[in-house]
């Protein structure tokens, strides 16, 4: 199956499309991207189709999320969107590595380095698009697991026994012939026919079906022996799983289950389904940069996580009761609130490409819009605090004029009021040198933890004035 390649935010032309050998009409791309952005869209579109009136042609174009989808018609073709910071960067194998870091990070999946490392390998050297990463990882995760047996639980039986156990049915004995020599009986077994694992085989079935990875196809096949008394999947299935102590441990490997019964199809969602799965970048980044700022203070700080600021509009709730109508849905709600012996700030994480193109000329920004900026300073004013803006920065190729964070002495700014302002790059280049994406945070090296720390103690005050 053919496969179109983007990284977020990029273009495509339907004639460079074409050129690659894969006809596709602005019709078919349409209703395609339609359903992709009702499943996987939330504050954006996915994918969408867009006409350029100077070129007289139509292009797509991928915004802020990360993933694949399948299109099924004629012609039946695949589209992957990858990470933007990595879009000049010869070896996709990179972007790959920083995406698997990321959803490990956010979704507990429980890999070490070696294991990123094993999966990006194996993706190298098959062929085939991005979800056959979710596959190996699945099937992989899996395996690890299996090793320990198969999880079970007490289920309830009724049978017709000889030797009488658990509670005898006695209105249903009182209809039988006093010579009958079986008893009807309600007992507890320990079971493997559970929700849980019919929900586990049913995405291993996936995989034998779909993987083109003939090494992965095989180990899914051979793990399905284990789910020899595991019947098929029910309806309902996923919604009654729930974890205990006992099934813990296949709660990061139940959410890559559902997440691939759910991209190819295999869950009723109503109406036609695209096969795919598609990830917000921005969501994840967050997440990369909430780690780090948490390892960097080891407890010489807290960070709280969209905490609760007062509204900026004074006695706003006995206006908006007063006048029937609303400021705002809520009050302001920061990325991070930082608190330091030496004062707060807010962080705001902005995933964004800061290279702007203004007529025929491309200008380097030190924000995305005049827009963030009014935001941060209303936060901070709120807050009593100093601000903090990070965005992504891969040395070279991505907002590579920005203050790399980590290094030492960092520059930062104020307002006209004085209130500290930072605006730095998180340097992805150090991820897996001297940051280290583990299987429940982040580890820094010593060094530029301290430098972090100092960025922070720069911009962290108390009423705008430094203690």
């Amino acid at each position: 199956m053919r496969r179109i390649t983007l990284y977020e935010f990029q273009r495509k032309y339907l004639s460079a499309i074409r050129t690659e050998g894969l006809e596709v009409t602005p019709e078919s791309l349409q209703r395609f991207f339609e359903v992709i952005n009702g499943l996987y869209g939330r504050e954006h579109e996915v994918l969408s189709l867009k006409y350029d009136t100077r070129r007289g042609e139509y292009y797509i174009k991928a915004h802020g999320s990360v993933g694949f989808a399948y299109h099924l018609g004629e012609p039946g073709f695949m589209i992957q969107v990858l990470p933007r910071p990595y879009k000049r960067d010869p070896d996709e194998a990179r972007s790959l590595r920083f995406f698997l870091s990321l959803m490990n990070l956010s979704g507990g999946l429980g890999l070490g380095r070696r294991e990123i490392e094993e999966a990006v390998s194996t993706y190298a050297r098959g062929e085939g698009g991005v979800h056959e990463l979710f596959l190996y990882l699945y099937t992989y995760l899996l395996s690890r697991e299996l090793f320990h047996g198969l999880y079970q639980e007490y289920s309830e039986v009724e049978e017709e026994l000889r030797t009488i156990r658990g509670r005898v049915l006695l209105s249903r004995l009182a209809r039988r012939p006093p010579l009958g020599r079986e008893v009807p009986v309600r007992h507890a077994v320990l079971d493997v026919d559970t929700s849980l694992n019919r929900v586990l085989k049913a995405a291993l079935e996936v995989v034998v079906e779909v993987s083109a990875w003939e090494g992965i196809a095989r180990a899914a096949e051979a793990l399905i022996r284990y789910f020899a008394d595991v019947g098929p999947l029910r309806q309902g299935d996923i919604e009654r799983v729930t974890f205990n102590p006992l099934n813990e441990r296949f709660r990061p490997i139940f959410h890559l289950a559902t997440m691939i019964l759910a991209g190819f199809g295999k869950l009723s969602r109503g109406g036609f389904t695209a096969p795919g799965i598609f990830i917000e970048m921005d969501r994840l980044f967050e997440d990369l940069v909430y780690h780090t700022i948490l390892t960097a203070l080891s407890g010489k700080g807290r960070v709280h996580r969209q905490q609760l600021l007062p509204h900026i509009i004074r006695n706003a709730s006995e206006i908006e009761a007063k006048m029937g109508a609303v400021f705002t849905f809520g009050p302001p709600r920061p990325d991070m609130l930082i608190q330091m012996p030496g004062g707060r700030c807010v962080l705001e994480v902005k995933y964004r490409n800061l290279s702007v193109k203004m007529g025929e000329a491309w200008w380097r920004k030190l924000v995305r819009s005049s827009g963030e900026l009014y935001q941060v300073y209303s936060y901070s004013r709120i807050s009593g605090g100093g601000a903090l803006i990070v965005y992504p920065r891969l040395r070279g190729q991505y907002n590579g004029w920005l203050p790399d964070m980590f290094d030492e002495g960092v520059e930062t700014f104020s307002f006209f009021d004085g209130t500290p302002l930072g605006i730095v790059g998180y340097e992805l280049s150090h991820i897996g040198r001297d940051v280290l994406i583990a299987r429940r945070g982040v580890v820094l090296d010593g060094k530029i933890a301290g430098n972090v720390r100092n960025l922070l103690e720069s911009v962290c005050v108390l009423n705008g004035e430094k203690v």
